[in-house]
């Protein structure tokens, strides 16, 4: 038995400001609540009652304990909502302290709420934890369907962050973070195909020759982007998905003005190519042409490419007009000897030899014909119903005072002509399969050209035979003969040509075109 003297209680004290009336009575009502309980606590004692002052602070320590566990499962992710009614509870108890323990814990009835509270506490950790565990769970299968087929294997370092979380926070993380990943695998399939695409057109660019300065810049963005969380990417997504379509736009509005100007560089080239076969003077147009090509290397806006496609059209435009005046006029070659054949089949070599003499060389027939050589084997016709003879791109074929009809001879074509003439000085411009629009430009432009032909001005059904070494050769005998002839001047309508067996006139075009495309081969001359 111990005597314990009741705590003095102060219930009037002076206000040391004035205190409004509700307040006043708050204090009246707490003070008159603190002396009944130590009354009650005081009566308890002198009727005889035990004291067990240890259960009081046993209680107090325990409640202290839960208040602690509560801090704890607040900073694991528990809401506060859940705890609040119990930290509520624990405030009024410890609103009025007997001897250092909350009054309630000296009242009948303290271990009872000390344990209750208790068991709500594990009941909010362990309902929270299974929600969050099973949200978690959700946001992981979400993920999974969202990122399309995947194997065990590839969800190994998610499925290992969920086996090791033990917490709701841990749960928690993992469910916010799965849920965004999940949002953003459109999002990221977005922007890769959007860098894909910068990329491709990039090189296209590079291709085209353009620079493509606008897609630095966003590719790199782009290359640090897949290396951040998932919050991270969520706050750049946007932005960075604008960036990329901006700079595609950009690009492809480029690269479709480049393409266009390189198109229209090409047909430029190609026109004065053409007028210089005309003789034309293309220097200043060439000048522009290599002044476009500098911008085109520098331009960086659809309207800078489409500036230089204008002026190489005009550039086209203004060689193309030349051409039509040229074509428009009659060229005749000065300086070239109209020289017969003086062998039944040796018209190609007389051709060559007034070819030269605008060169001022002077070489005979024979003298052509000893130096190509002559393959005098007869033809055969082999198993497969083929006719067999000799090469006329390497050597004359047959005798040159023969016949194509009953083959005792047939001719050489232009490699031959084209060796003997350059081994005595002579300059060849150019030889071998071309148009007839070719030969018009190289005759106006002042180059006599040697063509093969037919005899009689016409197409014919060509019968091409296999030469002894393997080669098929152009042939339309042995009922059609072909011919070879000095083309020296040029009309808007005719063709001037100096035949070795009839002599020099003009034919049409028409009837040239026709004659010439069952060969396609001549030699210009300079």
């Amino acid at each position: 038995m111990i005597a314990i003297k009741p705590p003095e209680v102060d219930l009037i004290q002076a206000p040391l400001a004035p205190i409004s009336p509700r307040r006043r009575g708050q204090l009246w009502s707490s003070r008159l609540s603190a002396a009944l309980l130590a009354l009650s606590v005081v009566t308890s004692f002198g009727g005889g009652g035990m004291v067990d002052l240890g259960a009081a602070y046993s209680l107090q320590a325990r409640a202290e304990a839960l208040q602690a566990r509560w801090a704890y499962m607040l900073d694991n992710g528990i809401p506060s909502a859940d705890l609040a009614p119990l930290q509520a509870q624990w405030r009024q108890t410890q609103a009025s302290k007997l001897i250092g323990a909350g009054a309630m814990f000296w009242l009948p009835g303290g271990a009872d709420t000390v344990a209750l509270w208790q068991a709500q506490t594990e009941a909010i950790w362990t309902r929270d934890l299974s929600r969050y565990r099973s949200d978690a769970t959700l946001s992981e299968q979400a993920l999974h369907n969202a990122l399309g087929p995947e194997t065990h294997v590839q969800r190994k370092a998610r499925l290992d962050a969920f086996a090791a979380a033990t917490t709701p926070l841990d749960f928690a993380t993992l469910r916010n973070e799965w849920t965004v990943e999940a949002r953003l695998v459109p999002i990221d399939r977005r922007i890769a195909a959007s860098v894909a695409a910068v990329t491709g057109q990039t090189q296209q660019a590079r291709t085209l020759g353009i620079r493509s300065d606008p897609a630095g810049d966003v590719i790199a963005r782009a290359g640090d982007y897949p290396s951040m969380t998932p919050l991270q990417r969520m706050a750049r997504a946007e932005m960075l998905t604008r960036s990329l379509l901006s700079v595609q736009a950009s690009l492809q509005g480029r690269i479709a003005a480049a393409t266009v100007a390189q198109q229209n560089f090409e047909r430029a080239a190609n026109e004065l190519s053409l007028a210089s076969l005309y003789g034309i003077d293309v220097s200043a147009w060439q000048t522009r042409v290599a002044a476009n090509k500098a911008l085109f290397g520098k331009a960086l806006t659809p309207a800078e490419f489409s500036s230089i496609t204008s002026d190489l059209q005009q550039v086209a435009a203004a060689a193309d007009k030349a051409v039509y005046v040229a074509l428009s006029q009659t060229h005749v070659i000065a300086g070239v000897d109209f020289i017969y054949q003086n062998h039944p089949l040796s018209c190609e070599e007389a051709a060559t030899s007034m070819a030269l003499t605008h060169q001022g060389i002077r070489l005979s027939q024979d003298q052509i014909l000893n130096e190509i050589g002559a393959d005098l084997r007869g033809m055969y016709v082999d198993g497969a119903g083929r006719v067999r003879w000799g090469n006329p791109y390497s050597t004359f074929v047959g005798n040159v005072n023969g016949s194509e009809s009953n083959y005792t001879g047939f001719g050489t074509f232009w490699p031959p002509l084209v060796r003997v003439a350059q081994a005595h000085g002579a300059r060849i411009l150019a030889y071998g399969s071309m148009n007839a629009a070719t030969i018009y430009a190289r005759v106006i432009a002042g180059h006599p050209v040697v063509a093969f032909a037919t005899w009689d001005w016409r197409w014919h059904p060509r019968r091409d035979y296999l030469s002894f070494d393997g080669q098929w050769i152009p042939w339309i005998g042995p009922f059609y003969a072909s011919h070879v002839y000095t083309v020296v001047g040029v009309s808007p309508s005719q063709v001037l040509v100096n035949d070795p067996i009839r002599g020099q006139y003009w034919i049409s075009k028409g009837a040239f075109e026709a004659s010439y495309s069952d060969f396609n081969e001549a030699i210009v001359f300079a």
